[in-house]
């Protein structure tokens, strides 16, 4: 048992000192000399360094341990212990060995695809071993304690525009704004397709009528060798009896089922959705955090 917690902790810190590494050098080496607008707890340290020539590591813990510290109450000591340590990596990282790196001058469009991309792969390294850098986390922690009813998403892009306007306001910058923007949407998807992509896919409910839902079911199997699942429904208007098939497969699969239902079952009625993730038997199960 202690081999593992061992392993376990000697394994988490690895991949916060490899994400951090990526995030250090996405931000001092390739974001700095493009002088972007960066989001978060980042770009505040970017604009300290641009207009004073703080030390953007020192600057990442003066801003994160007093919020760190209010929120211990709400995140546990176990998170709290991994959060300051994962804050203290990057700030040694960035203050220290980032300035090392050599400093990488390129078109900005081309360093925004770099920071967004390498953002996206270390703060996804961060998370899955069930930690954080803080910054905005701890912000959204704070306004979900005393505002529960607000939505984090809200709070999240409330928090990030408020630094990217600041920093296009500070510096004029409005197209360095744009690239923010950019890079922010860039490393949300990344973070997305790493964590959950390789188990999303889509929804399929296809409504049809009574004793029909058979036959969809076995040209699905046929077209996919996906399973299906059969729904007893009742049509809202005739009060007649309807069945809805479910089924869910990867986009190019449920491409093929819909393609199927619109040439032999065009009077049926499909609704596909998007599905974050997918788990179960056909599905390759991802362990994320720390899950079991």
């Amino acid at each position: 048992m202690k081999d593992l917690k061992t392993r376990t902790i000697t394994t988490d810190i690895l991949f916060e000192i490899a994400g951090c590494m990526l995030i250090a050098f996405a931000t001092y080496n390739v974001a700095a000399p493009a002088e972007f607008a960066i989001s978060g707890f980042s770009g505040i340290t970017l604009i300290f360094y641009r207009l004073f020539g703080l030390n953007m590591g020192l600057m990442n813990v003066v801003l994160n341990i007093p919020l760190a510290l209010i929120c211990a109450k709400l995140i546990g000591f176990r998170f709290l212990a991994k959060t300051i340590r994962c804050i203290v990596i990057q700030s040694l990282l960035i203050g220290y060995v980032a300035p090392l790196l050599p400093i990488l001058h390129m078109d900005r469009m081309v360093a925004a695809l770099i920071v967004g991309v390498f953002y996206g792969i270390g703060y996804t390294a961060i998370y899955i071993r069930g930690s954080s850098t803080g910054g905005i986390d701890f912000i959204i922690m704070i306004f979900k304690h005393y505002r529960p009813h607000v939505k984090t998403g809200v709070i999240s892009f409330v928090a990030e525009l408020v630094t990217l306007v600041a920093a296009g306001l500070i510096f004029r910058d409005i197209e360095a704004v744009v690239y923010g923007v950019v890079i922010t949407f860039l490393s949300t998807t990344t973070i997305d397709r790493i964590i959950l992509g390789m188990n999303s896919g889509a929804v399929a409910l296809i409504v049809t009528d009574k004793g029909r839902g058979p036959e969809i079911c076995k040209e699905i199997d046929s077209l996919t060798n996906r399973g299906a699942t059969i729904l007893e429904a009742r049509g809202g208007f005739r009060d007649d009896k309807k069945e809805v098939v479910m089924c869910t497969g990867s986009y190019k699969e449920i491409y093929s089922i819909r393609r199927y239902l619109k040439t032999t079952q065009p009077d049926t009625f499909t609704i596909v959705l998007d599905s974050k993730e997918v788990q179960g038997e056909g599905f390759e199960i991802k362990k994320v955090a720390g899950e079991n």
